[in-house]
């Protein structure tokens, strides 16, 4: 079978460290929202790199807490290989260009 032109490979979660670093989730919902707007991605397009819904993504940008916390570490993963840096303390957001 062969690649669709302009498809992106999945992401590779295996060998991935997904326990988060200071406990609790590692970004904020702010942070989420701000760093899929600096990189120009759409909900859809984070949901699929990070193999969720697109309601999941929303939920969380929307502040629900309820989002596991592997999940999260996905959107940080597919954020920052993107460009995305997030500051320490839920503080921001740079953006690599």
């Amino acid at each position: 079978m062969s690649e669709r032109r302009g498809r992106r490979p999945r992401f590779d979660w295996n060998g991935k460290d997904l326990i988060p670093d200071g406990g609790g989730h590692p970004i904020t919902p702010a942070q989420c929202r701000m760093a899929r707007a600096g990189v120009v991605m759409s909900v859809r397009e984070l949901a699929r790199l990070a193999e969720v819904s697109g309601l999941a993504v929303t939920r969380f940008e929307n502040g629900n807490t309820d989002c596991p916390t592997e999940i999260v570490h996905r959107f940080k993963q597919v954020l920052e290989a993107r460009g995305a840096r997030f500051l320490p303390g839920g503080d921001g957001v740079k953006i690599r260009g």
